[in-house]
């Protein structure tokens, strides 16, 4: 792809020029993205103004985008999820668009894993006491007669932190493997992307996959601040690309959530009889947490200005990361949808916080 700046100038024909350079890309069927200044320049001034520096970085940023997604793969860990269209990964798209392949394991393979205990068991061990540490437990939403027993419950804690380990094996290998004897399974799948089918064949059976997703979205974990994967639930691959641009345009972790109701100002005042003001006068929307959603969208990074914002992982403290997670409890799973329990992340957006989802 090219990138072409046309100078402002009137001495030179700069927007003449940008516009044939683009119509001859456009009729070749070549990509070229247009660059042209906001102000006339002098035609000896050598000066880059900022809003083309701006354009210019932005291009090569995509650009580096690019490179990095080349010859990577897509992992998609189960298949289809409830007949969602997203979730019928194409391999076609991801090589044609993105020059990524597709890497496909069957949910079998989390079981094996679990049961052969194919992970990192010394890892395994300091993920569990951080995450009694750091994850608090909510309160159980379930009918009593519904609930799980205690032991049951820790049952399914340790299962939800082997996934976690699992999922990320799968993506990126881990050479705990190979020193276990399990060579092919150290590699991992080359994968800068992933999504977890669940529901429903595996979640009707084994705790859900929330908490690995989770975890594996945010900046942070028990062996400390590192870049977020990328890990959409139901393995939901288009939302999982939206979800990999983003990461590679900004460098932060991506929110993954549901949007549920819009509720316009005449839909409010109807049921509350309260009316809509300031940022909210236009409507506002009801966004309920995945579960999968990253805990860097607490809001508790703050800015030079104490300012709520998402930080790239090398701007992030030790001090957010965990206010990240004093902020962030784990309810068990509503059993009426997920009839083998797990847990599901509950937290409180602080406003305002700029982002995209």
């Amino acid at each position: 792809p090219k990138a072409v700046w046309g100078f402002n100038g009137t001495e030179r024909p700069g927007g003449v020029y940008l516009s044939a350079a683009l119509a001859g890309y456009a009729q070749k069927g070549l990509p070229a993205f247009g660059i042209y200044g906001r102000d006339v320049q002098d035609a000896g001034d050598n000066n880059i103004p900022e809003d083309v520096q701006e354009k210019i970085l932005r291009f090569v940023k995509a650009g580096l985008a690019v490179a990095q997604m080349r010859g990577k793969s897509y992992l998609s860990l189960g298949y289809t999820s409830m007949g969602i269209v997203g979730s019928m990964v194409d391999p076609e798209f991801f090589q044609d668009y993105l020059d990524m392949r597709t890497e496909f394991v069957d949910m079998s393979e989390i079981n094996r894993r679990l049961k052969e205990k194919i992970y990192d068991e010394k890892e395994f061990d300091q993920a569990m006491e951080w995450t009694r540490y750091h994850c608090k437990e909510g309160k159980d939403p379930n009918e009593s007669t519904q609930q799980a027993g205690r032991e049951e419950k820790d049952r399914e804690w340790e299962t939800v932190v082997k996934m976690t380990l699992i999922f990320r094996d799968l993506m990126i290998g881990n050479n705990a493997l190979k020193e276990k004897g399990y060579g092919e399974e150290s590699m991992g799948k080359n994968a800068i992307a992933m999504g977890f089918q669940g529901q429903r064949q595996w979640t009707d059976h084994m705790p859900n996959g929330d908490f690995p997703e989770a975890m594996l979205n945010s900046s942070f974990d028990w062996n400390g601040i590192r870049e977020a994967f990328i890990v959409a639930t139901e393995n939901d691959s288009l939302n999982a690309v939206a979800m990999l641009f983003g990461h590679l345009l900004t460098n932060k972790a991506q929110v993954f959530s549901d949007v549920r109701t819009f509720w316009s100002p005449e839909a409010v005042r109807r049921v509350t009889g309260q009316e809509l003001g300031g940022k909210a006068s236009g409507g506002i929307i009801h966004l309920i947490n995945s579960g999968s959603t990253t805990l860097d969208a607490t809001a508790q990074q703050k800015d030079q200005d104490g300012n709520p914002v998402m930080k790239p992982f090398w701007e992030i403290s030790e001090q957010e990361a965990e206010r990240c997670l004093d902020h962030t409890v784990w309810p068990p799973a509503v059993r009426e949808y997920f009839r083998a329990g797990g847990y599901s992340s509950l937290f409180k957006t602080d406003g305002e916080m700029p982002l995209t989802m």
